[in-house]
């Protein structure tokens, strides 16, 4: 017969994995992008240690273009549309400082249904990498610094949702080196953090091929126009 404190403990364990599971079927960041000599992925032996391996993965964005050109390099969180924008807590990376962090780019777009209602037109707000709060500096197991980048609630007027969150690599090579490697991304909400240090966070374990695709698959991917990343 299995002591009480025993019990009480695999049924909390058994807690634990379920949210672990649950958070992990229904959180997703996808990499994408569109336009020439820009992508998004997941690249081994490029960032701070992984929470689960040793690939030590970042997330590479790159727009290898000029800034007018329409093209970006994306990725696009699933899982949070329809939650209380007052319920998003914390935006967070670590970005490689030999990459670029400007005020537009890396940005988080967040697309927001102003009372929820839905028939009102959505409003994007930008959180720029460069308006964002300055934390610790690590070092990756190659060497490349990783700089804390956060941003705090509220982010938006009380009572509206999210329609769609997203990271948006937009300024190109003639502002400056057209790329970045972001690492632990993280979305504080009211009921816990969602982390993404490498593509197995997913909970799938996707390939981290460069990952590119055309405007309609983009679009399909975001489920609204990649006009509204611009915006």
């Amino acid at each position: 017969m299995l002591k009480p404190s025993l019990v009480v403990f695999m049924v909390a364990l058994i807690a634990v994995i379920g949210a672990t599971q649950a958070s992990a079927a229904g959180f997703k960041l996808h990499p994408s992008g569109f336009g020439p000599n820009s992508y998004c992925s997941w690249k081994a032996n490029e960032g701070l240690p992984d929470n689960t391996g040793n690939k030590n993965q970042a997330l590479y964005f790159q727009k290898m273009t000029s800034t007018p050109t329409f093209a970006a390099g994306v990725a696009v969180f699933k899982g949070f549309e329809g939650m209380m924008v007052s319920d998003l807590t914390a935006l967070e990376f670590k970005y490689g400082t030999d990459g670029w962090c400007g005020a537009g780019a890396p940005r988080f777009n967040l697309r927001v249904d102003p009372d929820g209602s839905g028939p009102m037109m959505p409003t994007t707000y930008f959180i720029g990498c460069a308006s964002m709060i300055d934390g610790a500096i690590g070092s990756a197991p190659n060497g490349r610094l990783f700089q804390t980048k956060t941003a705090t609630g509220p982010f938006a007027p009380p009572g509206g949702t999210i329609v769609s969150l997203a990271i948006v690599f937009d300024e190109g090579n003639d502002v400056g080196p057209g790329f970045v490697f972001l690492d632990d991304i993280r979305v504080g909400t009211t009921s816990g953090d969602h982390t993404w240090h490498s593509a197995s966070d997913n909970g799938d374990n996707p390939a981290s091929d460069a990952n590119s695709a055309d405007i309609a698959t983009s679009e399909l991917l975001l489920g609204e126009p990649v006009s509204v990343l611009f915006r």
